[in-house]
C-alpha cells in the first residue's frame, strides 16, 4: 500500500482527533501537498456537519412504555417467584404439619428436601436484603428509556 492510500484510510480518525500527535502531522503535510485528499476530507467533513445537524426523533413515551411491557421478562419472572415461594412455603407447611401429628423426628430423606427449600429461602432473603439497602442508591432506579 502506497502512502497516499495510507494517508486516505486514515483520513476519518484525522478528523475525529482520533490519531497521534505524529499521525496527525503526517496527515496534515499530506494534506498541503494534495489536492485530492483535501477534497475528500473536505467532502467527510461536509457529511459530519450534516450528521451532526439531524434530529432523531424517538416514538413516544406511551409506544415506549407499551413495548416495554409486551417484551418485559417481569411477569414470568414474578410469576415464577410466586410458585418457588409458595411451593416452598407450602412444603413447610406439610413438614411441620407432619412432624407435629407424627411426634417423630423426621429422616434424612425428609430432611434433604427441607435443607434445598430453607437454603433456597436463605438465599432469595440474602438477595432481597441486598437489593433493599442498594435500593436508595441505585442511580438507575428512575431510568426510564
Amino acid at each position: 500500500m502506497n502512502v497516499h492510500e495510507e494517508i486516505r484510510r486514515q483520513l476519518g480518525a484525522y478528523l475525529d482527533n482520533e490519531l497521534t500527535q505524529g499521525e496527525s502531522q503526517r496527515v496534515r503535510v499530506h494534506l498541503e501537498d494534495c489536492p485530492e485528499c483535501r477534497q475528500v476530507l473536505e467532502e467527510m467533513r461536509e457529511v459530519q456537519r450534516i450528521t451532526a445537524s439531524l434530529k432523531f426523533v424517538g416514538p413516544p413515551e406511551e409506544v415506549m412504555q407499551e413495548l416495554e411491557s409486551k417484551l418485559s421478562v417481569r411477569v414470568p419472572r414474578r410469576l415464577g417467584w410466586m410458585l418457588v415461594i409458595g411451593g416452598a412455603a407450602a412444603w413447610l407447611l406439610y413438614a411441620g404439619v407432619t412432624a407435629l401429628l407424627h411426634a417423630r423426628m423426621p429422616t434424612w430423606k425428609e430432611l434433604i428436601p427441607g435443607a434445598v427449600v430453607v437454603g433456597f429461602l436463605l438465599l432469595f432473603i440474602s438477595i432481597l436484603l441486598e437489593r433493599l439497602a442498594e435500593l436508595p442508591r441505585d442511580r438507575y432506579r428512575r431510568v426510564k428509556q
